[in-house]
């Protein structure tokens, strides 16, 4: 065995080694450091894609044939063939008591209000002990015989029939105190109220039957030119269904300011109102006014107009388009009847 000892060439090396070594391991710590003082990069910003934009092309139709209905439309509700106004024959009395309300059914002869009668029943008791009393004179009167007797009876007689007179005009003031239903009907407003003053026959209510109803409809004043009886009509009823109908009466001529009158509406003719319909109930109606059948006709969307002059765009099957100057007839709300210038299938531009 040999043992072999490390001589000071060998350590002169291996220290030459371990510095240079310490050196490269220097060298690069210095190196990131240097990295990590670097500013970032930015990351590449992403731009939003840019579109060419659409561009908008109009809408294209044929001219077709077919069934054009030219119509007006109004609206109103159901309402009683048999309304009346409530009144009194009184003028400056009081109400005292007031019996019903709107939506009361009442009887006929059925109590509604009275007024104050102050001592009127007073005075006609004592008018029927004068009655009585003139009753005795003329019969006394009458057993005489002579010129005096005659002229004393006939006196006798203009008594009697004053009083009676009188006693009926009595009997009339405090039976007009008392405001009754002139029928079985419905209440449909009542505006006096305990303590007004009244005025001789000004409303104060209103009555109707409710077991006959009509429809009645209301039309703009410019509609009404064209309308006329017997008219096809569809009506409406809210949340109940449809009916067939025509018109049957027109508006009264001057028609009346109450809104609660019928003379200011049309009345519509149907075959018969389904269970569910109520007096009130809301409606509209349509009334066909002209119809021509097998008709050429464009939507109104694609008519253009300028001064007097009336054409249409048309799209060409080349892909041109051109004026061209038409003839028009029926108009309805969407589409126009063409009598010239174009033809079935033609493709015309919209605006």
């Amino acid at each position: 065995m040999s043992i072999e000892w490390p001589t000071a060439g060998s350590y002169k090396s291996r220290r030459r080694r371990i510095a240079g070594a310490l050196l490269m391991l220097s060298a690069c710590l210095a190196l990131l450091t240097a990295c990590s003082m670097l500013p970032q990069e930015e990351e590449p910003e992403t731009l939003p894609e840019i579109r060419p934009p659409k561009i908008s092309q109009k809408p294209e139709y044929p001219a077709k044939k077919g069934t054009l209905v030219a119509s007006v439309t109004g609206t109103g509700k159901l309402m009683s063939a048999r309304e009346d106004n409530l009144t009194f024959a009184e003028d400056n009395r009081r109400v005292t008591d007031v019996y019903v309300k709107a939506g009361d059914r009442v009887k006929k002869g059925q109590t509604l209000a009275r007024l104050e009668t102050g001592d009127t029943a007073n005075q006609i008791a004592r008018k029927e002990i004068e009655i009585e009393k003139a009753e005795l004179d003329l019969k006394d009167a009458m057993r005489g015989e002579s010129e005096q007797n005659g002229i004393a009876l006939r006196k006798a007689q203009l008594d009697y029939k004053l009083l009676k007179q009188e006693l009926e005009e009595l009997r009339g003031k405090l039976a007009n105190a008392t405001l009754v239903a002139p029928y079985d009907g419905t209440i449909v407003n009542f505006t006096a109220e305990k303590g007004d003053l009244t005025r001789a026959y000004e409303k104060v209510g209103r009555i109707a039957d409710t077991d006959d109803l009509v429809v009645a409809v209301k039309f703009d004043s410019g509609d009404l030119s064209g309308l006329a009886p017997g008219m096809e009509t569809a009506v409406s009823l809210n949340a109940i269904g449809e009916l067939k109908g025509k018109v049957g009466r027109m508006p009264v001529d001057g028609g009346s300011s109450d809104s609660d009158s019928l003379d200011g509406y049309a009345l519509i003719e149907v075959d018969k109102l389904p269970e569910e319909a109520r007096f009130g109930t809301p409606l509209s109606a349509s009334v066909v006014v002209e119809r021509r059948e097998n008709a050429l006709y464009i939507p109104l969307a694609a008519l253009r107009s300028q001064n007097d002059r009336n054409y249409v765009l048309v799209a060409n099957a080349d892909g041109t388009k051109g004026e061209v100057d038409v003839g028009v007839g029926l108009q309805t709300v969407t589409d126009v009847q063409i009598i010239s210038g174009l033809e079935e299938g033609q493709k015309v531009v919209g605006k």
